[in-house]
């Protein structure tokens, strides 16, 4: 039996392979960057200093700056799909809307995954000069975005700024204030940040401790609002490969999974900055 023509799959599953309306496109594409499923990452030494007037009556030579960029070479990881049975699948490759149908259920698998992993690498993971955690308490979470925003600017930094609040935080905007809530759904902006809604954000303990990836909610845990600098973070891509068995005996059906080459992080992977989030 002839086997599945497999770029026809594959083009299906590298088009698009997250949502246009997802927050993981409010990043660094490094895909360009990506050799044999290697991401390779420089991330910049010191900033050589600047004089004014230097050579005015003086004849010695500029000051030599050692600038040394952080080599960051990261392999690219694996996401599999599970498995999916399917009656004569060589039938369904030349049907356009099956095969949509069940490229449609990896891809948003896919989609998933790669989602959750950006939500947690894009939280910080304390609370320092270059990284915010504020919790709201009773408070305001109107109070805390505005101390956000605040915090980005005073590191100069004002472009490319997003948050990310899930459904509670969204309500306690309602509650706080109606009509900038209309705006926030209207214009998908508020102080600066571009907004965007998710609700499988990095959980912490009640003391503020980030907890590990894939934990799940307890008592006294909180999930956390995030903000974040696009020019801070990347997501890319590498191959994709489709793995089909036709007809065995034992089922009747033909399978067919595929394995997406992701990653998604933080430029300053040793390092990261100008991270934001928020705590009830």
């Amino acid at each position: 039996m002839a086997g599945l023509q497999k770029e026809v799959w594959v083009a299906g599953i590298q088009e698009n392979p997250i949502p246009n309306n997802s927050f993981v496109f409010a990043s660094t594409d490094k895909s360009e960057h990506v050799e044999n499923n290697k991401l390779h990452l420089a991330e910049a030494g010191i900033e050589p200093g600047v004089h004014e007037d230097y050579f005015a009556g003086n004849e010695d030579d500029l000051p030599l700056a050692t600038i040394t960029d952080i080599p960051n070479e990261v392999l690219l990881r694996t996401y599999s799909t599970e498995r999916t049975r399917h009656r004569k699948l060589q039938e369904i490759e030349l049907s356009y809307n099956k095969r949509q149908s069940v490229l449609v259920r990896h891809k948003t698998a896919l989609a998933k995954n790669i989602g959750l992993r950006a939500a947690f690498a894009w939280a910080p993971a304390s609370d320092n000069s270059f990284n915010k955690i504020k919790t709201v308490g009773a408070g305001s979470v109107l109070d805390a975005i505005i101390d956000l925003e605040a915090f980005y600017n005073a590191l100069d930094i004002y472009d490319n700024l997003n948050i990310c609040l899930t459904a509670e935080h969204m309500a306690k905007i309602k509650k706080e204030d109606k009509a900038l809530h209309k705006e926030i759904l209207n214009t998908n902006t508020m102080y600066g940040f571009k907004v965007h809604r998710y609700n499988k954000n990095a959980i912490y303990t009640s003391a503020g401790v980030k907890k590990p990836f894939g934990s799940v909610l307890e008592a006294g845990d909180k999930m956390c609002s995030f903000t974040w600098c696009s020019d801070e973070v990347f997501r890319c891509f590498g191959d994709t490969e489709v793995y089909e068995t036709l007809a065995t005996a034992a089922t009747q059906a033909d399978e067919i999974s595929f394995a997406q080459r992701a990653l998604v992080g933080n430029i300053r992977a040793t390092n990261p900055k100008y991270l934001g989030a928020i705590l009830n």
